[in-house]
């Protein structure tokens, strides 16, 4: 039997980390330097000069730090999303590997729009985060266990965070469910059957995997306050 095809080998890799926090950063840095594969690695602290430094530098890999806050580059003021999507434009051979403390649907479905390649929870394990280099390189995604369990795989390949599984009329019903309503009140609100409103509650505690109505009213408040 012919042997399955092996992965590549990737050495030299270089990496940019951009963080504003001097201590994560440094922290970063040390970790991906042990790594024999990893060949250079660059640290900038603003947005901006994270777009300059993929501009200079042409890494592999750049490391952001979603919490970032707004800086003016070339005239403009761009936030880690908007440079994001500019560093994809000037380099799009660089992958970008999200890390934040930040979990909530709004900033993974934000990630995922820009095409980050992968996203590392800053409560997992640092070890994620060379695990992310790596995997990238070889053209592969790659999400911390805290990321990934808020990704689902629908029919057709692509990622989407548990809010964007919901319908609209899903989205009125949590709504209403988060105001304190009862189901028959919400189905006088809503013009439907309280079997209707018992079915759209069902669809939506199965989509977001979360089955206790206060945890549920919690979570759509959070969302709510992100824009969803």
């Amino acid at each position: 039997l012919p042997h399955p095809p092996r992965e590549p080998v990737v050495d030299s890799i270089r990496v940019l980390v951009a963080d504003d926090h001097e201590l994560v950063k440094q922290a970063l840095v040390a970790l991906l330097e042990q790594d024999p594969a990893i060949d250079a690695v660059w640290q900038v602290s603003t947005v901006s000069e994270a777009i300059d430094g993929v501009v200079r530098h042409r890494p592999d890999v750049l490391i952001l730090d979603i919490e970032f806050p707004p800086s003016a580059h070339s005239g403009i003021q761009m936030d880690v999303f908007h440079a994001a999507e500019e560093i994809r434009r000037l380099n799009p051979s660089t992958r970008i590997v999200i890390i934040s403390g930040k979990s909530d649907d709004y900033y993974i479905e934000s990630a995922l729009r820009v095409d980050a390649r992968g996203y590392v929870s800053k409560s997992d394990s640092p070890e994620h985060v060379v695990n992310a280099v790596h995997s990238v390189v070889r053209g592969k995604g790659y999400f911390s266990p805290t990321i990934l369990e808020r990704i689902k795989v629908v029919r057709n390949g692509a990622k989407k965070v548990r809010s964007e599984l919901l319908t609209e009329r899903e989205w009125d019903t949590l709504g209403y469910l988060a105001e304190g309503n009862s189901k028959k009140e919400i189905a006088q609100l809503m013009g439907v059957s309280v079997k209707t409103v018992e079915k759209h509650t069902q669809s939506i505690m199965d989509k977001v995997d979360i089955h206790d109505r206060v945890k549920l009213s919690n979570w759509f408040n959070r969302e709510k306050e992100m824009g969803h």
